[in-house]
């Protein structure tokens, strides 16, 4: 118990003795005058008297039972404080002890945050020394090596020619697309240019580079447009095109095939490729055109 409460404790327990021996007073005074020692004037007065002590004995007696109300409320109202103040004691001693968990978690993740940079730090200087070292290992290879030269082509339009054809019969695509690439650039006029020129672009199918053999083929139809090696590079950039599934280019160079040159060799061959691609058409995902 507190010093202000014991305080509240005496106070309201002497008033409650005053208030005992208050009404205890006005009794014996009643009882005297009743016994007939006093005359009747002197009777009237102290009856007026006790009358009076009375009525204060009943308001002090209110006054006391209120007070010892305020009392009781006052020691409920300490004790909720009290209860309260504890209360507030545990949290804060709860939320003490979870910041210094968080804080040494905190600490613990930075902790394994430095080891990683530190880990990573080394890989990249491993990597910077072993990227060095490759590299220069690179140059003194690239250095040391001897790069065999490609044999000197015939000096004339027939024996290169011919050279070309042996590459691309044995199945050599890239020595023949050399020499026949040299050929069309030293011997534009020849009748053979365009023979070559298509032959670069077949040695591209062959190998399945369509996309660089219809480059090829192209050159055929737009530098020898009166050759008769067009209408086989018309009909090689249709089957290009068809097997890279760009199948509305495709069925135009047939059908520009067929047009230009009615009595092709190739006309039923491009008539038949022309039906196929109708129908791949409508199978939605087989032409990306």
């Amino acid at each position: 118990m507190t010093r202000q409460t014991g305080s509240l404790y005496r106070t309201g327990a002497l008033r409650a003795g005053w208030l005992g021996r208050s009404l205890a007073l006005p009794s014996a005074l009643a009882g005297f005058v009743l016994s007939g020692c006093v005359t009747t004037d002197e009777g009237r007065r102290m009856q007026e008297q006790i009358d009076q002590l009375l009525e204060k004995s009943k308001k002090t007696e209110v006054g006391g039972a209120e007070l010892a109300t305020k009392v009781q409320q006052q020691n409920e109202e300490l004790r909720r404080l009290r209860d309260e103040a504890k209360r507030l004691t545990t949290t804060l001693a709860d939320a003490s002890q979870k910041a210094e968990r968080a804080q040494s978690d905190l600490q613990a993740v930075q902790g394994k945050f430095d080891d990683m940079q530190r880990q990573l730090d080394a890989l990249q200087k491993s990597f910077t020394e072993y990227r060095a070292q490759s590299d220069t290992k690179l140059e003194q290879l690239v250095n040391a090596t001897t790069v065999a030269k490609a044999p000197p082509l015939p000096d004339n339009p027939e024996a290169m020619f011919a050279e070309g054809q042996r590459k691309f019969v044995a199945g050599q695509w890239n020595d023949s697309r050399r020499v026949f690439d040299a050929f069309v650039n030293r011997y534009p006029s020849d009748q053979r240019a365009s023979k070559a020129q298509f032959l670069i672009g077949d040695a591209y199918f062959s190998e399945g580079k369509f996309a660089n053999a219809i480059g090829a083929f192209t050159k055929v139809i737009d530098n020898f447009p009166k050759s008769e090696d067009v209408e086989s590079a018309m009909f090689k950039n249709g089957k290009a095109f068809s097997n890279l599934r760009y199948c509305s280019e495709a069925k135009t160079y047939f059908q520009e095939l067929i047009r230009r040159y009615p009595k092709t060799q190739f006309k039923n061959d491009a008539s038949e490729q022309i039906k196929e691609l109708t129908k791949k058409a409508k199978d939605k995902g087989a032409c990306q055109s």
